[in-house]
């Protein structure tokens, strides 16, 4: 935060009342001064904790953008409806400045699942070629990864069930794992080479 920044708060470290206002040094510079510093500490830990939680949530707002089906959002960046997945058919352009790209050799994909909906299906590659690299990175709402699945880490192709952190039913046969999520926002990123 810049100093323009942190004086919309510190009207709360004004509003600190001293326990025992009458002892020295109770309510004085000292203890103002511990106060505005104490905001301060607290703003940047709550910006730097909630900053990707709230990134997040706007980015589902391609639920409602994509509601006709996967394709290309805003002619720029893969996006799809609801607990579905989006891919481009060719490199990402470098005029898409809406999230961070870390390969410009792969083809991408994404989106977004809210898993108190309902469990969303993962589906593997089952047979890929030898040497060719694919991922499927799923983040949690603070863009943790929790799940990284491809070729790199030996992921046998078929189904895996993703499910939020309610989940309590058994794993069905036809699938190869359930993939556990500790928030009910996932996103979902596809890369292939």
């Amino acid at each position: 935060f810049d100093a323009k920044s942190l004086q919309r708060f510190s009207y709360s470290s004004r509003s600190f009342k001293p326990a025992h206002a009458d002892l020295p040094r109770s309510a004085g510079v000292v203890a103002q001064l511990a106060n505005e510093s104490y905001i301060e500490a607290l703003a940047r830990i709550v910006y730097y904790w909630g900053y990707p939680a709230a990134d997040t949530f706007g980015r589902t707002n391609m639920w409602d953008i994509m509601k006709s089906g996967p394709g290309m959002m805003a002619g720029l960046l893969p996006g799809a409806p609801v607990n579905m997945t989006g891919a481009l058919t060719d490199y990402m352009s470098p005029r898409q400045r809406w999230v961070v790209t870390p390969n410009n050799d792969t083809l991408y994909g994404a989106g977004f699942a809210n898993l108190a909906l309902e469990p969303v299906v993962i589906q593997a590659p089952p047979d890929v070629p030898k040497g060719h690299y694919w991922t499927i990175q799923i983040t949690d709402v603070f863009t943790n990864v929790i799940h990284q699945l491809g070729s790199r880490s030996d992921t046998p192709g078929g189904k895996y069930l993703l499910v939020g952190p309610g989940w309590k039913d058994e794993k069905p046969g036809e699938f190869v794992n359930v993939l556990y999520m500790p928030t009910n926002v996932a996103g979902v990123f596809v890369r292939s080479f």
